[in-house]
């Protein structure tokens, strides 16, 4: 995460591109109305060759966007009189029969939310012209209808929004795979071949300084002076920034990797104390950015509601960043570093579930980060934990969304000797900080998170914020104050 403010450019970039999606969205006046499926909010027009209408003998109408969707509305509304069920011929896109249409079942061509294409026809031979092209067989209604029940029980796995050519047994997590803005990565399964791209800029800001559970003043440090901490350099805020950008690819139904890569934007604004006999003052903020670490990892689909995976951590990002204080060159501390300097290992487990209208959607995920090793500098990041819960709804083509997440990390291990130059004066020389002391990180914190994303076929955004709950950290640091994240994504 980098750390310069986010700008009032920022916060209009990110809103014009949620209203774009939204526009966009709505924007669709090829088909009857409604314009969205009721039941997975996917815009009809862009799925104008398999939608349907079911319409019931009180005159109430209901768009799907596709016979998958039908069976889960028909289920959903047992009891109530059917007076026509529509879907759109193939060919034309013209509303026909569904009942009295000739289906195909199968074929090359991929179908909607469906794990077996099943398209409609007006005619025989139209039917067997598009066999004769892609494969298949031909069925009546009633056998394609009874395959999409039959697939209703696979269907847990399915993102709400699915697109052409997905398929429906997913996998856990498949409800985060249209939420880009989840602040963090919630681990899931792709069918095989398919791509996923994101992209996300994630934004955390800290101001004042804490230890333990209770707040520090800036009145209860200082330098030579009678204080309860002696630092002579006091950071006041600071802001962490980072792009990321992530690659997903199904290598078969049950087994997906992924690549990931961020750059880094860090600035900490502090004062300086030189004593009892100088004023204390703005010292110029420390700032670094670069390329941070690169995760690679690897993630199977256990059974309908798990997923493990396992990712490792390579040490592409700078540990020798330096800063200068009082015109002399320091290796700037820990927190402003960009990477960790050592392979380390990350290992998941996620559980995931939808309610039978497929509407609602829970989970949780437990992560465990494990520094292998001291790096090249003589120290380690501190080993943590990290328990994440959700719940979120779909709406239409919009999903919200709320989030629970518990992290207990450990104090950073060994000591950069050039760091500890800053907290270890030479002739005078030094600039105490209390980010220069190892002892001074981790802790335990809880963070609540609220997150709204819109989907258009294949492609979504989104925006996350959220504020700590609870914070409880090992010696003095500064506290987090608020996050947020926002991103766009595309599968194919």
């Amino acid at each position: 995460m980098n750390k310069r403010s986010l700008s009032p450019a920022h916060i209009s970039l990110l809103l014009l591109l949620l209203l774009s999606f939204s526009t966009v969205a709505g924007a669709a006046d090829t088909v009857e109305n409604p314009k969205h499926c009721s039941q997975c909010g996917m815009d009809r027009t862009v799925y104008a060759q398999s939608r349907m209408l079911i319409t019931y003998e009180d005159g109430t109408e209901v768009g799907l966007c596709s016979i998958h969707c039908a069976a889960l509305e028909l289920k959903h509304s047992k009891g109530k009189q059917v007076r026509s069920i529509m879907v759109a011929d193939h060919d034309t896109g013209k509303l026909i029969d569904a009942r009295t249409a000739v289906w195909v079942m199968g074929g090359s061509k991929a179908g909607v939310m469906t794990k077996v294409p099943k398209w409609a026809f007006a005619t025989q031979v139209a039917a067997l012209k598009f066999v004769e092209d892609n494969g298949g067989k031909t069925a009546s209604y009633g056998e394609a209808m009874a395959a999409a029940e039959g697939e209703l029980s696979y269907s847990k796995g399915m993102q709400h929004g699915g697109h052409e050519g997905c398929n429906m047994d997913m996998g856990p997590g498949a409800q985060m795979l249209f939420n880009p803005s989840f602040g963090d990565d919630i681990y899931h399964t792709h069918p095989a071949g398919m791509w996923m791209v994101t992209y996300k800029f994630m934004h955390m800001n800290m101001s004042g300084l804490r230890n333990g559970t209770g707040n520090v003043d800036q009145g209860s440090v200082g330098f030579k002076r009678p204080t309860k901490y002696s630092y002579m350099m006091i950071p006041t805020d600071m802001t962490m920034d980072m792009h990321m950008a992530m690659l997903m690819y199904g290598i078969t139904d049950r087994f997906t990797v992924m690549a990931m890569a961020n750059y880094l934007d860090n600035k900490m604004n502090m004062l300086m104390d030189m004593g009892p006999m100088k004023p204390i003052s703005q010292e110029d903020p420390m700032k670094t950015s670069g390329f941070g670490d690169t995760e690679l990892r690897g993630i199977y689909k256990i059974n309908d509601h798990l997923v493990g995976s396992l990712g490792i951590s390579l040490p592409t990002g700078s540990i020798n960043e330096t800063t200068v204080m009082m015109r002399k060159t320091y290796r700037a501390p820990y927190d402003m570093q960009l990477g960790s300097g050592s392979y380390d290992l990350k290992p998941a487990i996620t559980y995931n579930a939808l309610s039978d209208n497929e509407l609602w959607n829970w989970g949780a995920q437990a992560m465990y980060t494990w520094h292998t090793a001291d790096n090249n500098n003589d120290w380690r990041y501190g080993d943590g934990i990290r328990i994440n819960g959700w719940l979120q709804r779909a709406f239409g083509p919009a999903t919200s969304w709320v989030r629970l997440v518990f992290s207990n990390t450990d104090r950073i291990r060994g000591e950069d000797p050039e760091i500890r130059k800053m907290n270890h004066p030479v002739t005078g020389m030094g600039a105490p900080t209390p980010d220069a002391d190892p002892g001074n990180y981790g802790g335990r914190r809880l963070d609540a998170a609220l997150g709204l994303s819109l989907q258009h076929g294949a492609f979504s955004a989104g925006i996350e914020g959220g504020v700590p709950l609870y914070q409880d950290l090992n010696g003095l640091q500064l506290k987090t104050t608020w996050f947020l994240t926002a991103g766009v994504q595309v599968m194919f």
